[in-house]
């Protein structure tokens, strides 16, 4: 008989991995995986492929859909539809630190560091289109009314029927920086996932705005799916720790993984102190000190070809001497 975490590894191309075997291992016991693995299927489908009752697979299935393993379905239940659906699920969820300690985030993390990370940026090579975009922050526009429907971070909440927010994943597991960890926003059939599983908090409108700008303050990048469709959320990433930006930053690929914003930062010389906190700030490494002419203090300037538009420089300026203009006719796609 083949081994049940091999099997239920094996759907996310991790068959061979003993660090994802342990993640697995703390998630579920053997007859949770057993039951895993046959889906999708509905409770009295699988009570008649076992020896246990229907009522008995409907608790199991219940918990494991609480554990974020497992998600609602047409037939009932199925696995989490790829690795950073799971990832994200279980790893976002508060609630496991009091079962599981960090053992569960440092499974995850020991996977993530050892493998994923470095399969993440092999993979980027092959995108056709990048997997996310950057939104701009709000406040770093210079004028938001160029802003389109798409690339309005507030006009995207005033659209959801729902919000709710959970802690961000991957700065849970890596803690590799302060950054802001409840700023991950689940929209609409995302947020309805979110609340009815118990792993996160139900927001207002204007709570997920004040999140949005407490993201943004704190260094983070806005960023979603790159769709012409709303999404299920709104991630809120930092070079440290993202799952994505992370690996992409560290072994190429960024550009192919993330699509930039139609905006670009551009500095005020004359107002720019010379600080360099948008030099540390900056996600992209796209902004450097030079010597400008006729002042005495280096000055900030922009790479335009590594700035993507995201505008935490601009938020993070004390001087407000850094804004967002538009620098291209399109959102890439």
């Amino acid at each position: 008989m083949s081994d049940p975490y091999t099997e239920f590894a094996g759907k996310y191309a991790y068959q061979g991995s003993e660090r994802f075997r342990k993640v697995l291992q703390v998630l579920m016991n053997r007859d949770e995986v057993a039951i895993a693995n046959m889906l999708p299927a509905t409770a009295e489908e699988l009570a008649s492929k076992t020896d246990k009752t229907a009522d008995d697979i409907n608790k199991m299935l219940y918990g494991l859909f609480r554990k974020g393993v497992i998600f609602e379905s047409s037939r009932g239940y199925r696995p989490a539809r790829d690795i950073f659906q799971l990832h994200d699920a279980t790893g976002s969820d508060m609630r496991s630190d009091q079962i599981w300690g960090r053992d569960l985030l440092d499974a995850w993390w020991d996977f993530s560091e050892n493998e994923l990370y470095k399969d993440v940026a092999k993979w980027v090579k092959d995108f056709a289109t990048p997997v996310s975009r950057v939104i701009p922050a709000r406040a770093a526009v210079a004028e938001p009314g160029k802003l389109l429907p798409d690339e309005d971070i507030e006009g995207i909440i005033d659209r959801t029927t729902r919000v709710a927010v959970v802690n961000c994943p991957c700065r849970r597991m890596a803690q590799k920086c302060d950054r802001p960890i409840e700023v991950c926003l689940q929209l609409n059939k995302g947020a309805d996932y979110t609340i009815k599983r118990g792993s996160g908090r139900e927001v207002s409108k204007d709570e997920a705005k004040k999140i949005l700008r407490t993201a943004s303050e704190g260094g983070l990048v806005h960023s979603m799916t790159n769709t012409p469709e709303m999404g299920h959320f709104i991630c809120n990433c930092c070079p440290d720790c993202c799952i994505f930006m992370m690996p992409w930053l560290t072994y190429g690929g960024v550009e192919k993984g993330i699509a930039r914003s139609r905006f670009e930062a551009r500095v005020d010389v004359e107002s720019c102190s010379g600080c360099q906190d948008c030099v540390e700030q900056c996600p992209f490494g796209a902004i450097e000190m030079i010597k400008v002419a006729g002042h005495k203090k280096m000055k900030a300037t922009v790479n335009p070809e590594k700035c993507f538009g995201c505008g935490v420089c601009a938020v993070q300026c004390a001087t407000d001497s850094i804004k967002l203009y538009q620098a291209h006719a399109a959102v890439n796609a």
